[in-house]
């Protein structure tokens, strides 16, 4: 089967989980067989690299190699959301709104989405924003703990980072 026409089938119809904060990430695409498990396989290896880049504070790596990902796969939300979630920490505010917006059109507005962009605006010292999406994060995945987190810290004036 075409990558190209069965990675869009396969995250319309299995949309896999998103990461619950900017600095977690959900270790979740699906393999989709034995034609496309060398790819998944190469593409979960990009995300675990920047993911790792990520953890470290080489925001700036993890920015690259979240890249690298969506040029093999620019229907991955995964990679979108860490690229998103990359882009906040250096500052790159345009670059990480068009990735929320990418990962919204690909898998929908969820709460860890929300969450994240809760965090972005946090980081650009839109408090009142942040607060606003933090709580629709809530409502949109109230069992998280990291949006709980998120939610109740920022009632006391401090983001949670997870």
């Amino acid at each position: 089967m075409d990558r190209h026409f069965f990675i869009p089938a396969l995250v319309l119809l299995l949309s896999a989980p998103l990461s619950a904060c900017s600095t977690a990430f959900e270790d979740a695409l699906i393999d989709g067989g034995p034609e496309h498990s060398q790819f998944a396989s190469q593409q979960a290896t990009l995300r675990d690299r920047a993911k790792a880049a990520f953890r470290q504070s080489d925001f700036a790596g993890a920015e690259r190699t979240f890249r690298a990902a969506l040029a093999k796969d620019p229907l991955d939300p995964e990679a979108w959301l860490g690229f998103a979630a990359a882009s906040d920490r250096l500052g790159r505010f345009d670059a990480s709104d068009k990735a929320y917006a990418q990962v919204i059109a690909i898998a929908g507005r969820r709460g860890e989405v929300v969450n994240n962009m809760g965090w972005s605006q946090w980081l650009r010292g839109n408090r009142d924003a942040a607060k606003l999406l933090f709580a629709e994060a809530l409502t949109l995945a109230p069992g998280n703990p990291v949006i709980a987190a998120n939610a109740s810290a920022q009632k006391a004036g401090t983001a949670a980072q997870s």
